[in-house]
C-alpha cells in the first residue's frame, strides 16, 4: 500500500510542476510567443537540473516498480506521461531562455540530454505495452538495451553541459 502511496505523491508533485511551469501560458491569453527572461543562467541551468533529477527519480524508480510486477502497465504509462510532459517543459525553458553565447554550448547540450531522456521515457512506455501485451522475450530484451543506451546518452550530454558552463 506505500507504494501506490509513493506513487501518487509522486505523480502529485509532478502535477505541480507541470502547472507552475504552464502558469506563463495561462497568464497570456494569446499563447502567441513565449519568452523566458532569465538574468542568471547559472542558477538557471541548476534549477533545470534539479527538476530534471526530481523527473528522472520517479520515472526510474516507477519503471523498477512496473518490472518488478508492483506496479501496472496503465499505471506506469500515466506516471511516464506526466514526466514527459514535465520533460517538455524543461526543454521549453531551455530553448526559449534566450541564453548567451557563452551559455550556448551548455544550454545546447542540456537541451540534447533532455530530447534523449525524453526518448528514453517513451521507450519505458513501449516496454510497459509489451509486458502488457505479454511480448516477446527477444523484443524486450531489445527494448531494455535501447532504453540502457538513451539513458546512459542523456547522462554524457548533461556531463557535457556541465564542463561546457563558464
Amino acid at each position: 500500500m506505500g507504494s501506490k502511496k509513493g506513487v501518487g505523491i509522486t505523480v502529485g508533485i509532478l502535477i505541480a510542476i507541470t502547472i507552475a511551469s504552464f502558469m506563463v501560458w495561462l497568464d497570456n491569453p494569446t499563447n502567441t510567443d513565449m519568452t523566458i527572461v532569465v538574468t542568471d543562467f547559472e542558477n538557471h541551468d541548476v534549477g533545470i537540473t534539479e527538476r530534471h533529477k526530481i523527473i528522472s527519480s520517479a520515472i526510474e524508480e516507477s519503471f523498477l516498480e512496473l518490472v518488478e510486477g508492483k506496479i501496472s502497465p496503465e499505471e506506469y504509462i500515466k506516471i511516464a506521461e506526466v514526466s514527459s510532459s514535465q520533460n517538455n517543459a524543461l526543454l521549453m525553458e531551455l530553448a526559449y531562455s534566450d541564453a548567451p553565447e557563452e551559455w550556448q554550448e551548455s544550454y545546447i547540450n542540456r537541451i540534447t540530454s533532455l530530447k534523449s531522456f525524453e526518448s528514453y521515457i517513451i521507450e519505458t512506455m513501449v516496454m510497459a505495452t509489451l509486458i502488457e501485451d505479454d511480448g516477446e522475450v527477444e523484443q524486450k530484451i531489445g527494448i531494455l538495451s535501447n532504453i540502457e543506451k538513451l539513458k546512459e546518452e542523456s547522462i554524457q550530454y548533461a556531463q557535457m553541459a556541465d564542463s561546457a558552463k563558464p
